[in-house]
């Protein structure tokens, strides 16, 4: 027992286990409850040779933590805890986030963090304020006597600054807000608000700070910081209430195949990152505690919309299918053929021409600012070799600038902090262009910014998604007029992965531990690798030019939908008519859509402005052709829509079947459906009966046009007549 300032407080109580099924220290905490209650004491440590369990018999159950709270660290929450108020009866203060969602946001969490709750996690689109909320949160709890030190946490040095700014600014003087430096109490001690990376704690964090020294932790970008072993011992090292905050987008990791993608990509690590993510929090998966996504915010009604929507232009080149597709791109360098997959452009080969051709398709159709300058634009490179090369081709493209066109900004350039910060100033006219690898991915506001240029390919969907925050901040130009979107340039088909081809909705087993080996032979050595390649990179001069292009768009406005959001909004819809009218709901069941339901549903539901649900736009969203009624019965849980591959295999299977094709007939079918599907260019041309596209990659490696009307000979005609008139064909054209 601890005697701190006259009175008992603290009782630590010794647990020795009798024999190995009584081992858990945590079996001792219902004797140490009496013990406690007894003698008055408010907090109890049980604990033995290995396990340390703090309680506050106040607020929850006992918990493990990695070594006991100081005395004097209790002695605080104690008198703390004397001045204590609700945090609902401490006002939002709207003079530092005065937005609607951000007042809601914060009363949600004062309303449950009221109720016990002491885990949150805010999951908002970049641009939303989501520092300046916390910087209100933070006040609620120091008002309230809730708090009185505060640690906010990034991973990234900048993001550090940017955050100190927000809390000096949002403070103004009444509360202390001091950068971590290790080791410097003098410096920190006493602040209300400690903010510190992550990377600076993973080091000296146990020597500076006790488990009770903080009182509310923040993490920002929370799906990262929170990554790794060392960073959550960090995070789960302090005895406090915890917020985190993101702005990944929900369940973009949702129902994943998780061996299947530890098979293909590491994407696979990041599903285990998001999931955790929620759970760390006390979340159930895919449900933060407050959520307000990209589409909120552009679509809001006055005082918004907050935010600006993005525009996509998908640009791809013949290096970039041919690499991109099962095959690989195949090339001759030097003599020696060579197969290359996306992912190893500009990494295992440079290709100049590739490099020279995206900077002039950017040039082409670049957004441009009032006075008819490039708008300023983030170039997302493969390395910083492949920064340094796109660089000098967008500085020979404008030599009028003199070298001061396009800047390389990555965290190798000396400086390169103080570049990223001097591009976001609006005086600073050069350069137009900042081309980095990664370093301006997340957290780096430039409101300027009207192209973000793809040039790298992203396994990442939090990757992609940041990215693409980096474009949505509104801004007022010289002139008065406002910027209206941005565009996305897409050269290395990240959005023809992301936006269309991404399983949102395969199952979700979860990882499965391997089982441990048992006695037996050892297995075979696995097979030699194949040589490898020369050393240093090798350097293909091969031409390239522009395939497809596409701009996305989709609804009256020509406005881009975020197609999750825009299905969640339908089944919104569809679930809140179900209430209304559930005679809907049996219709559903029975397949039975009476005239007069079906009537409702076209007054009420469908081509209303906003979502304009029809099926042409829900097919898109989706990427699967199907009836109305499928899209009905998909949203209210009865039906299932196949997936756009069952769709491809269900035409294959019955090609195969009316016309019985042979194996070298399906392996040209499959080619010409699969790139009919990724390319509605080609697939208009195939509509129209021009097939002068077979002649182009892939096809040309299975012999052209030529191969295809002799394989197929007779059945020509109507194989590529029943194919025109397939769904998929359908659905490639409404793109």
């Amino acid at each position: 027992m601890s005697i701190v300032k006259g009175r008992p407080l603290i009782l630590f109580m010794l647990y020795e286990a009798k024999d190995d099924d009584q081992g858990d220290v945590y079996l001792a905490k219902e004797q140490a409850r009496g013990y406690a209650e007894a003698m008055g004491c408010r907090y109890v440590f049980l604990a033995n040779s290995e396990q340390i369990y703090f309680w506050d018999l106040d607020e929850g159950d006992a918990r493990p933590i990695e070594r006991f709270i100081s005395p004097e660290d209790l002695q605080r929450r104690a008198d703390l805890k004397v001045l204590k108020k609700p945090l609902l009866q401490i006002e939002h203060p709207a003079d530092i986030a005065d937005r609607p969602y951000q007042i809601e946001a914060s009363n949600i969490i004062s309303r449950l963090y009221d109720t016990g709750k002491r885990a949150f996690l805010l999951e908002m689109a970049t641009g939303t304020g989501k520092t300046r909320l916390a910087a209100a949160i933070v006040i609620r709890f120091l008002q309230s006597n809730q708090a009185e030190r505060v640690l906010f946490i990034v991973d990234r040095i900048e993001l550090a600054k940017q955050a100190f700014e927000a809390f000096q600014m949002a403070f103004r003087d009444k509360y202390k807000s001091v950068r971590y430096k290790p080791g410097r109490h003098g410096e920190w001690g006493g602040a209300s608000v400690v903010i510190a990376t992550i990377q600076s704690l993973n080091i000296h964090y146990k020597k500076d700070f006790t488990p009770g020294y903080f009182d509310l932790v923040f993490n920002d970008e929370c799906h990262r910081s929170i990554y790794g072993e060392l960073p959550r011992q960090v995070v789960e090292y302090f005895q406090a209430t915890r917020i985190g905050l993101t702005a990944t987008p929900k369940d973009f990791l949702k129902n994943i195949d998780i061996e299947k993608l530890s098979e293909n990509n590491p994407k696979a690590l990041e599903y285990r990152m998001m999931r955790d993510t929620y759970k760390h929090f006390g979340c159930e998966p895919g449900e933060p505690t407050y959520r307000y996504t990209l589409q909120e915010a552009v679509t809001a009604n006055p005082p918004g919309p907050y935010l600006v929507p993005p525009k996509i232009y998908k640009l791809y080149s013949l290096i970039t299918m041919e690499s991109a597709s099962e095959e690989g791109w195949s090339v001759d360098i030097d003599g020696e053929d060579y197969t290359f997959a996306i992912s190893q452009i500009e990494k295992k080969v440079n290709v100049p021409k590739r490099n020279q051709l995206i900077c002039e398709e950017f040039l082409k159709y670049a957004l441009k600012t009032p006075d008819g300058s490039v708008g300023k634009t983030i170039f997302f490179a493969v390395s910083q070799d492949h920064a340094a090369a796109l660089a000098k081709s967008l500085n020979a493209l404008a030599p009028e600038a003199n070298g001061r066109f396009a800047q390389v900004i990555t965290s190798r350039v000396k400086g390169s902090s103080d570049l990223a910060k001097s591009f976001r100033k609006d005086e600073n006219y050069w350069p137009r262009v900042a081309v980095s690898v990664d370093m301006l991915s997340t957290g780096y506001d430039c409101p300027e910014i009207l192209n973000i240029v793809l040039a790298r390919p992203i396994a990442s969907p939090t990757n992609y998604i940041q990215i693409k925050g980096r474009g949505t901040r509104k801004y007022t130009f010289p002139d008065g007029s406002q910027k209206k979107h941005f565009i996305i340039h897409d050269f290395c088909e990240v959005v023809e992965y992301f936006e269309e081809d991404y399983d949102y909705t395969a199952p979700e087993p979860l990882p499965v531990p391997k089982e441990p080996k048992g006695p037996g032979p050892e297995p075979p050595p696995p097979p030699l690798p194949p040589p490898p390649p020369p050393e240093g990179k090798l350097v293909s001069h091969e031409p390239d030019h522009i395939v497809f292009t596409e701009f996305i768009e989709i609804g009256p406005e020509g406005e881009k939908v975020d197609r999750m959001h825009y299905q969640n909004k339908w089944k919104d819809k569809i679930r809140e008519v179900a209430e209304i009218k559930p005679e809907l709901m049996e219709a559903a069941r029975t397949g039975n859509f009476t005239d007069e339901l079906m009537e409702y549903l076209q007054t009420e539901v469908l081509n209303r402005p906003v979502e304009y649900f029809n099926e042409t736009n829900l097919a898109k969203v989706y990427s699967i052709f199907a009836d109305i009624t499928d899209f009905i019965k998909e949203a209210l849980g009865i039906g299932k829509l196949p997936t756009q591959k069952e769709q491809l295999e269900e035409l294959i299977e019955f090609l195969k079947v009316e016309y019985s094709l042979n194996l070298s007939q399906i392996r040209l079918l499959r080619v010409l459906i699969e790139q009919l599907v990724q390319s509605p260019k080609y697939a208009e041309q195939f509509e129209k009966g021009d097939f002068q596209f077979l002649n182009n990659q892939p096809f040309a490696s299975y012999g052209g046009v030529g191969a295809y009307i002799s394989t197929f000979g007779d059945i020509t005609k109507p194989v590529f007549t029943h194919i025109k008139q397939s769904h998929p064909l359908k659905l490639a054209l409404m793109r």
